[in-house]
């Protein structure tokens, strides 16, 4: 009996087919999947339906917008911010910018310019901005807009506007709100000399490559004037003051950092 079933062959247990079953699933997703972007595309959600700028002064969004290459109800996913990048090189006020998307439909631009410290009056009276690397950006005309930053109105040595945009880009923003006009006045001894007009009616006189270790002294030293007092103070090293009108005296005021000198 034993040797008569060692004769019979042994059914093999047939294992369930579960990789027909996992193609089967693969090929139903991707459908579905082609199925959905090809409805996104379609639809509204797919275009750029808004762009928005933002950190920009120098130019205006419009600019920006256009010169960016971007254009509403194109596709929204082939927007590439090395792209927008590269098309915005020509603005040289724009040190840098960053694209966000958020759905659906906005494009965000976030602009980094070049700081502006001082309006360059041209020749024909036209106000470009001054930029704190010292070149005038003369491809914008700043003739309309509010003058809160320093208006140069006489300056013969253009090789020094580089060491000035230097010195007003470390001034605190107080101070620099608070200068009116700035003339180049150059002396024998003094290449640099510089004069300053204040928004409260004083006059500042300094030298380039001092102006702004001395002038964001300037609040704490108008405090120590003679109270109801304009005049000219002079930050060389230590800060002389002369009110105006004839027959006064220089003042001397306390040391903030240098030593004492007589104005010339």
């Amino acid at each position: 009996m034993a040797a008569f079933e060692e004769r019979i062959p042994q059914v093999k247990q047939q294992r369930p087919r579960r990789r027909g079953n996992r193609k089967l699933i693969v090929l139903l997703v991707l459908f579905f999947l082609t199925v959905l972007i090809i409805v996104f595309i379609r639809s509204p959600y797919s275009k750029v339906q808004e762009i928005q700028v933002f950190g920009n002064d120098i130019y205006s969004a419009e600019e920006i917008v256009a010169q960016s290459g971007l254009t509403l109800d194109m596709q929204f996913l082939n927007v590439w911010e090395g792209s927008v990048r590269s098309n915005l090189k020509p603005l040289e006020g724009i040190k840098d910018v960053a694209l966000t998307r958020q759905f659906p439909g906005v494009i965000q631009l976030h602009v980094t310019e070049v700081k502006r410290v001082a309006f360059w009056n041209g020749q024909d009276g036209t106000r470009y901005p001054l930029l704190e690397n010292g070149y005038v950006l003369k491809q914008v005309d700043f003739s309309k807009r509010v003058v809160d930053r320093p208006l140069i109105s006489s300056w013969s040595a253009p090789e020094l506007l580089p060491n000035l945009a230097k010195s007003l880009s470390n001034l605190s923003p107080a101070v620099l709100g608070e200068i009116s006009d700035i003339a180049l006045t150059p002396t024998v001894y003094d290449k640099q000399r510089v004069r300053l007009f204040m928004r409260d009616g004083n006059e500042v006189r300094s030298v380039v490559y001092k102006l702004d270790k001395m002038m964001n002294w300037y609040p704490a030293i108008v405090k120590e004037l003679p109270s109801d007092s304009k005049g000219v103070l002079s930050l060389f090293e230590q800060p002389w003051f002369v009110p105006y009108g004839k027959g006064e005296e220089a003042v001397p005021l306390p040391d903030h950092g240098g030593q004492a000198q007589n104005p010339q």
